[in-house]
Order: C-alpha cells, then structure tokens, then sequence
C-alpha cells in the first residue's frame, strides 16, 4: 500500500512559481542521513568524493549530488525541483504533513498543533505591496491617462471646435472668452476628477507613507478556505528572490485571485487565536523595562498591520506550486 501512495505521488507534476532552496536544503539535511556535510560546501566543485557518506546510498547522496552540481542556473532549477519531490515524499512517508484542502478542512483543521508541516491546496490572493504603493503614488497620473485616452476622440473634437470658432469675425473680438471656455476643456486633470479618477493628493500621500511603514515591499498570498462552521484564511509571505517569475508576470498569468488551485507548503509559525500574557507595567526607574514597554506599544501599533485575524493560518512557506 505505500509503495502504491509514493508511485500515486511521484508520478504527479508540479509546476512551481516559489521554492525556498535554503529552507529546503536546511531541513533536507536533518532528515537524511549523509547530507549535512555536502551541504556546507555545495560550493566546491563537484568532483568532491562523495564516497566518504555516512549511512545508507539513497536520497540523501541524491540530494548531495544536487546542491554539490555546478550547473547553468536553469539546470539547478531542474534539479531543485527534484530534490523538493524527494523532500516533501519523505516528510509525507513519515506523517510529518498535515494535508489540508476545501474537502477535508473541519475535519483535519483541529490536528494542525500535531504536525511539524503544513500543506494546504486552494485558490490564491496574490497581494504585492510593492505594486499597490506605487499605484497609490502615481494614481493620479494614472487616472489623468485613463481618462485622457478614453476620451480622446470627444477631446478632439472640442479642440476641433474651438479652433472653428476662432476663424468666426464675432468671435474674434472675444478670444479672451473662447480661450477661457478652451482651457476649462483642455484642463485633463479636472475633468479627471468629475469622472472619479482623481483622488486628494494628501490622502494619496498619507495612505502611501501608511502601506510603507506598515507592510513595506511585501508580497503576500492568501488562500480562503470555508466550511459550514468557520472561515479560515492560510497566509504566507514570499521572498521574491525566491520565485521562479516575476511578480507581476505571475498575476498575469493566474489572475489576482487565481481561477486554478495552488498547493502551499510549509510550517505553521500562528495558528492559535487566544493572546499571551503581557508583562507588567514598567517601573519609570528602570529604564530597560521603560524600553521594554515602548517595544510592547510598537507591537500594538503593528498590529493594525499584520495582526492575525481570528481563524487565520500564518504559513513560513518552503514552496507554492501547482499540482497536476
């Protein structure tokens, strides 16, 4: 029966948009025998002797093989992508992965404190920061474009008439009036503002400063899984040296909230919904308590940012990919 489960697994593929090598190969060397030292020097060349492993022939000289290759960086991909296979086989073949999707969810969500690991399949949320601070900055350029493009045509044709009424001799006598009634034609940036593209440049600038300081370039997947009882929501921020694609080429191809389901795979960092126990209140007299305290009252303030939600599942993720 398990070699039927580990043929069922190996033979699915997975197309991956974010595999943390460092994480995986940190954990790979601990949970195979042999590994560890061809790990601290994956950098040598790769005719080191690999004859001197410890413990049995098998994934984990694989794997030592892998890291020690000096191959083009495609290649290396090719290769990490396999090695994560044999990574995540061997915590599954071990009943280390709690596995959870929208089908199985209130029932496998109440073991989550019994597993080191974590895989949940389901739609992403693809937030990127770094994208939506700059929209904010520029979003008023961006309507005064918006609008000038759609309604190009109609602006040229006004231009068109104004330009007819100029040659007219009554006219003539009041260019100060057709020139007024032009520019208030022309003025793009209010007539952006009438159509609703146009947003207070001190709000632009204090939501901008308020992203900044509260999330700064972070790029965020989300994925929403329900059942009758609750809403969970599984949340994992990525390195974005990490990806396999650029981020905006990512939500391009898979949409902001992703129409495919994604697997998501890692260790839970926050899971629990009840708050510890602050310290007491400091003592004005010692001034590392004093420091202490301020630290607490910054804690307070970053929640509004990054605060768990109640029923929410923080992730430290290893890799996100498809599965087919």
């Amino acid at each position: 029966m398990t070699n039927t489960s580990n043929e069922k697994r190996s033979n699915k593929i997975k197309s991956f948009i974010y595999v943390d090598e460092y994480k995986m190969y940190s954990i790979s060397s601990q949970i195979f025998n042999g590994l560890t030292e061809y790990v601290t020097s994956y950098s040598h060349k790769s005719s080191q002797d690999l004859e001197r492993q410890d413990g049995p022939v098998g994934s984990g000289r694989i794997l030592a093989d892998i890291i020690s290759n000096q191959s083009s960086t495609e290649e290396r991909k090719f290769l990490h992508d396999y090695s994560y296979n044999l990574f995540e086989e061997k915590l599954i073949e071990d009943k280390r992965v709690l596995q959870i999707n929208l089908n199985n969810i209130g029932e496998e969500i109440s073991k989550i404190e019994n597993y080191d690991f974590i895989k949940v399949q389901g739609r992403l949320l693809f937030s990127d920061i770094r994208i939506m601070n700059d929209t904010i900055e520029n979003f008023n350029k961006i309507g005064e474009a918006l609008f000038f493009i759609s309604n190009f045509h109609d602006l040229e044709k006004l231009k068109s008439q104004y330009d007819q009424t100029l040659t007219k001799q009554q006219n003539k006598i009041n260019k100060g009036f057709a020139q007024t009634s032009n520019h208030q034609k022309s003025d793009i940036e209010t007539l952006a503002y009438k159509a609703g593209l146009q947003f207070d440049k001190v709000f632009l600038e204090k939501l901008s400063f308020i992203l900044k300081y509260g999330y700064r370039d972070q790029f965020e997947i989300k994925s929403y899984l329900s059942t009758i009882a609750a809403n969970y929501l599984f949340s994992a921020v990525l390195k974005r040296e990490y990806l396999r694609e650029d981020e905006d080429l990512i939500v391009k191809k898979y949409s902001r909230y992703s129409e495919k389901e994604f697997v998501v795979f890692g260790t839970v960092t926050q899971s629990n919904d009840h708050q510890d126990d602050l310290p007491p209140e400091a003592n004005a007299d010692d001034m590392k308590e004093v420091i202490s305290q301020l630290v607490l009252k910054l804690s307070d303030v970053e929640k509004q940012f990054i605060g768990k939600r109640k029923n929410e599942i923080i992730i430290d993720p290893i890799a996100v990919y498809r599965e087919f």
